[in-house]
């Protein structure tokens, strides 16, 4: 296991279990670390052991540091006799005991958590049939009690006189007492104090005292907690006299102290009131964090009992804030540090993780242009080769149709001479019989230079269309390939035409 002042040789596991534990209690790492070894780096036991404060020291280990100090002392005793008028300590403990009176004179705080009531259970059915008589007999007597009570109206108001008034007074405390949560019961006596005494320059904590405590002792603040008894004939003037006064409220919002009050009438006062060794009321306690103790340890470091003047209350609340502040600056400037070093940590991590994203997003991009890249060049591929394979089928069928032509019939009465005009500019006379299709001489056309082949049939699922059109000068007509004319229908016995290439249909409108 390493030692709480290396932190670096902390397990992940020990790592993550410290900065969980500093999280929640903002304590220097080095008690924290301390704390955990301690506890046996359970997280859960380490913060219960934060807020509610150590078990005592362990009675074996105190019991064998003890024996061994017996031994050591006799063993000295034994090598080196006692000179003449010396006088031999009985108690070994004795030297231990000076370096523990500062922290000996220190009240412990404990943490005061109210256990909510509990709710009364029905008696069992046989109870319940063994009592139904008595309930019988006692709902009967209300019965006549509230029936005499109507006959005789003046009888109740005459039996009331016979109560004194504080008998009065602590009847309807007792029976309008109402047991609420911890912070409705703040909420409660804050009110009820400000309606009373019209005060209302003091921040009380509104809370719980268990909530108060784990505060102060979370943002190493002093505590003052004040316990009030209603039934004390000095309650009155000590708030409007002491509480109330300008310089004490200004204290209190100048040292940022977090003031907490309750009355002894309801529970969770009484039970603060009993683990502080309340004695006497008006009471007042000063707690904070005390390091000379333990590194959770929550301590009384003054007390304020009776009617004291606001004066005495601010000087000796200030000679104890001035005795225990130099321990909690020392704490408060090790937390900063700490603060300080896992923000900087946290600045590093995140501009890290900021630079992880960028570099992530980086290559991202950079695979996304190389996949379009390749998708891009796939598609070039393929389309240059369906031109390439386009090319071949179109050169195969020319030649499949060049060597399918008619030979070019000799002059006579069942001919016609055509004049084409290439789209090179090249003029070719040509002579087709009059019987001939349209399309012969739109063969003829696409296949003028191509060598007949030995193709005797054209390619499969390949349907062949003319890039060009035949057409007529003046007037201007437009023979297609389709026509079922022949060309003595079309032509007659001279024709010229223009071979046109044909155009997409934007490209024709521009």
């Amino acid at each position: 296991m390493s030692s709480s002042g290396d932190i670096s040789t902390l397990t992940e596991a020990q790592q993550a279990a410290l900065a969980q534990y500093i999280a929640v209690t903002n304590q220097d790492a080095t008690a924290a670390t301390s704390l955990l070894q301690r506890c046996q780096w359970n997280v859960e036991i380490a913060i219960t052991r934060f807020f509610d404060g150590e078990p005592a020291v362990d009675p074996v280990a105190e019991a064998q540091a003890q024996e061994a100090a017996l031994r050591a002392a006799q063993r000295e005793e034994r090598i080196q006799p006692p000179l003449v008028g010396q006088r031999i300590p009985l108690n070994p403990r004795s030297s231990t005991s000076s370096s523990r009176s500062q922290s000996s004179d220190l009240i412990p705080a404990p943490r005061i958590v109210p256990q909510p009531s509990v709710s009364a259970r029905r008696p069992p059915s046989i109870l319940a049939l063994f009592f139904l008589p008595l309930s019988v007999a006692w709902r009967l007597t209300q019965g006549f009690a509230y029936l005499f009570s109507t006959l005789f109206p003046f009888l109740p108001r005459l039996l009331s006189n016979f109560y004194s008034p504080l008998n009065r007074r602590a009847t309807s405390t007792a029976t309008s007492r109402r047991s609420l949560t911890p912070r409705d019961t703040a909420s409660r006596f804050i009110r009820e104090f400000e309606e009373e005494n019209g005060v209302t320059g003091l921040s009380w904590f509104e809370g719980g005292y268990a909530q108060a405590l784990d505060l102060a002792k979370k943002d190493l603040k002093f505590l003052l907690v004040v316990l009030l008894s209603p039934e004390h004939d000095d309650t009155s003037s000590y708030t409007k006299e002491t509480l109330a006064n300008p310089d004490f409220v200004k204290f209190i919002k100048d040292r940022d102290i977090i003031l907490w009050g309750g009355s002894v009438a309801d529970s969770e006062a009484y039970q603060v009131s009993t683990a502080l060794q309340c004695t006497k009321f008006p009471f007042a306690a000063l707690i904070t964090h005390t390091p000379q103790t333990s590194s959770t340890a929550m301590s009384v470091v003054t007390r304020v009992v009776g009617v004291v003047s606001p004066q005495k209350l601010i000087s000796k609340l200030t000679a104890a804030i001035a005795a225990h502040s130099e321990a909690l600056n020392t704490i408060r400037s090790r937390r900063a540090a700490e603060a300080a070093d896992r923000n900087i940590r946290d600045e590093q991590n995140r501009a890290y993780e900021a630079s992880l994203a960028r570099d992530a997003e980086r290559a991202r991009q950079r695979r996304a242009e190389e996949a379009a890249r390749a998708q891009a060049e796939q598609e070039e591929r393929e389309r240059q080769e369906a031109i390439e394979l386009e090319e071949t089928r179109l050169l195969a069928w020319r030649r499949w149709r060049a060597r399918s032509l008619k030979p070019e019939p000799e002059a006579g009465p069942s001919t016609s001479r055509i004049a084409i005009t290439m789209l090179d500019g090249q003029r070719v006379m040509r002579r087709f019989g009059l019987g001939d299709s349209l399309e012969d001489v739109y063969a003829f056309v696409d296949c003028g230079g191509i060598e007949p082949g030995d193709e005797s049939a054209p390619p499969k699922n390949y349907n062949h269309e003319y890039g060009f059109r035949l057409v007529t000068n003046m007037p201007r007509k437009v023979y297609e390939p389709s026509q079922t004319k022949s060309v003595g229908d079309c032509f007659g016995k001279s024709m010229v035409l223009i071979v046109e290439p044909v155009h997409d249909d934007g490209e024709e409108e521009d």
